[in-house]
């Protein structure tokens, strides 16, 4: 059964890693699950600056790719990203991207006191024990990305991605294909790069800026970490390859190269109210669909929840 993860996520775009959880706060899982492909989530992640590990290897504020985020050389206790709450903010993010639902981790701040950061995308599941290798940097590092806004709000926005723990597929709430994120936060080197600034990319879907969001792609942002590498706001067609029949439509699956990327659809600014239905059985809708919180229902592929506050 795929399961798909619906939450909301503050965003705030700086400096990725290090300032991705600046007005944010250290909030809570705010996340509901939902079978069908496709996974929702809530963007408010302000930066990835300060996360990165130079080559994978050396360990930047504690945070290190060659051992599991549950050892103490993977993710340490007491010092670095654990010492102040825009750490450990980046410090959920990661989780959530890394681990899958139903893991998580605990770790100390420098005066004892317990956090635990549980996984909902499990694009990086190998990282709670292991090593975090190439393919799991760069799917984590496209799911931080994806959960930017540079403004500090929270705005849904649903997900998808190649990884088998994400998979492809349309929510008729999320009709915009705003962009698809790639790159290497940890590694200053990957691809080739010059090793000065992590490679942070992202380039638009058809309706970047169809009724945008402030802090989004498409909307007003103030220095996102990211750039689009084929031009301003460019359009990953024809560059970046699509998804594999019969999910062309839903993103795309490799860009120059690099092929872990994440897709991100979001819902029109100030969204209207609902006015339609979803038919569960052929998974088409009529009208516009708005989904009430808690919704659960039977997809053809399982039971799924739904968390969808805030509609």
């Amino acid at each position: 059964m795929r399961t798909r993860a619906l939450r909301w996520a503050p965003y705030a775009a700086g400096a990725l890693f290090a300032a991705a959880a600046a007005g944010c706060g250290e909030t809570g899982d705010d996340v509901g699950v939902d079978t069908a492909a496709g996974l929702g989530t809530v963007n408010g992640l302000n930066s990835t600056n300060g996360l990165g590990t130079v080559n994978g290897l050396g360990t930047v504020n504690g945070l290190g790719t060659v051992n599991g985020l549950n050892s103490t050389n993977g993710l340490a206790s007491g010092s670095g990203l654990m010492t102040t709450s825009l750490g450990r903010a980046q410090v959920q993010y990661i989780v959530r991207c890394a681990l899958p639902a139903g893991h998580s981790i605990v770790k100390q701040d420098q005066y004892g006191t317990n956090y635990t950061y549980t996984g909902l995308f499990g694009m990086g599941a190998g990282w709670e024990s292991g090593a975090c290798d190439q393919t799991c940097q760069e799917y984590v590092s496209a799911c931080v990305m994806a959960h930017v806004n540079t403004a500090g709000l929270h705005v849904p926005i649903y997900v998808d991605a190649p990884a088998a723990s994400v998979g492809w597929g349309q929510d008729p709430d999320f009709p915009n294909q705003e962009a698809t994120f790639f790159g290497n936060v940890f590694n200053l080197n990957a691809h080739g790069s010059s090793g000065s600034t992590a490679p942070q990319f992202y380039c638009t879907g058809p309706q970047w800026n169809v009724s945008p969001w402030a802090g989004r792609v498409g909307g007003t942002q103030s220095n996102p970490p990211y750039v689009d590498p084929y031009g301003t706001n460019a359009s990953c067609s024809p560059t970046c390859t699509p998804a594999d029949y019969p999910h062309q439509t839903d993103g795309f699956k490799a860009c120059s190269g690099w092929n872990y990327p994440v897709v991100v659809w979001r819902r029109p600014n100030n969204a209207p109210s609902a006015t339609g239905t979803i038919d569960i059985t052929t998974h088409t809708q009529n009208g516009i669909v708005l989904v009430p919180s808690p919704r659960q229902k039977d997809w053809g592929i399982g039971v799924g929840v739904r968390n969808m506050d805030g509609n």
